[in-house]
């Protein structure tokens, strides 16, 4: 039960990466202090298409997450190799994570639910233990 929860919650944090219009104008704050949901997800694309994958994550961003509730930001990267697709979000809290999902199952999030169809996704949730800068 769980694992199905956990992997629908990181195809929603993927998707929910934008809490504005340009990602350029994203600032995602680390802090150990905060009490917040970070979910790290890793999509592979299943026919490759790594593009095709990203340009329908920001989509689902843009369209769905940065107007969920409780949803903080997400950051979109894609690997070098071009193989994986991997969204860093921030939620408030489990409880508005839970609320995406069912709201994803329940076939009211097409945008996000389209990213799933297109790869296999690997997804954890994390809290932020500690962070470290270069001193300069």
């Amino acid at each position: 039960m769980y694992r199905k929860f956990f992997c629908i919650m990181g195809v929603m944090a993927l998707l929910s990466g934008l809490p504005i219009a340009n990602a350029q104008d994203v600032k995602t704050e680390i802090d150990s202090e905060e009490n917040i949901l970070t979910m790290i997800n890793i999509l592979t694309p299943i026919d490759g298409d790594q593009e095709a994958l990203v340009t329908q994550l920001e989509r689902a961003l843009q369209k769905t997450m940065i107007h969920e509730p409780g949803f903080i930001s997400g950051n979109v990267h894609r690997s070098l190799d071009s193989k994986h697709v991997v969204n860093y979000a921030q939620w408030k809290d489990k409880a508005s994570l839970e609320a995406f999902v069912l709201k994803l199952q329940g076939g009211n999030a097409p945008e996000m639910a389209k990213v799933f169809t297109m790869a296999t996704p690997d997804f954890h949730p994390y809290e932020v233990v500690s962070n470290h800068q270069h001193l300069n």
